[in-house]
């Protein structure tokens, strides 16, 4: 019987010698299924910022063109004489120069200059383009600062037939660039727009 109880524990000890080292294989086999979890995670995190940052900059081009719209009804004489009707911010000779007359105040000067509408129309156009501003070097918050590579650009659609005048529609574009929220290639990019047509 000892004999018995003797061969009992050594197969015991035997089954037990087998299983050494199983405790460890489920740990990592654990450890390998929580790193996909984080790191999917990771990945959904990442995308939805992408998201978040387009929705963002959509949002401030549609407030740009909702600014030049503002711009362009209170200046009608200057929308009738075609002064805002054939602006693009990358020809327009950038924002290293301020107008000549600020049509509105500023943080150090409180007391704007009179305008006319050709000079209201170049400060509106600039004011948009480069920002809200005292100094060429301050221009900052308008279409191509605040967006990444941004562009405005207005056109009057009656231009090739005949000329602009009060009842003309006008088309303005704000264009930007961001990241691709589907592509794997961190430099590729996606050209964005935004389009409202309007008769001021």
């Amino acid at each position: 019987m000892m004999k018995t109880q003797l061969r009992n524990l050594n197969n015991s000890f035997k089954k037990h010698a087998d299983q050494r080292g199983i405790g460890i294989i489920e740990v990592l086999v654990a450890l390998v299924v929580v790193s996909f979890g984080v790191l999917g995670m990771a990945s959904l995190q990442l995308t939805g910022m992408k998201h978040s940052t387009g929705g963002f900059n959509r949002s401030k081009a549609l407030m740009f063109t909702e600014d030049v719209a503002t711009r362009m009804r209170i200046n009608s004489d200057g929308v009738e004489k075609a002064y805002y009707g054939s602006f693009d911010s990358t020809t327009f000779g950038g924002c290293g120069s301020i107008p000549a007359k600020m049509c509105q105040a500023t943080p150090t000067d409180d007391k704007p200059a009179v305008c006319n509408s050709q000079e209201l129309a170049t400060h509106d156009l600039f004011i948009v383009a480069c920002g809200d501003t005292d100094t060429a070097e301050n221009a900052r918050d308008g279409v191509m600062t605040a967006l990444p590579s941004g562009q405005i650009s207005i056109t009057c659609d009656d231009a090739s037939s005949g000329g602009c005048n009060k009842k003309s529609t006008h088309t303005i574009t704000v264009r930007w660039q961001e990241g691709s929220g589907t592509s794997d290639d961190k430099t590729a990019l996606l050209n964005k727009l935004v389009q409202v047509r309007l008769q001021p």
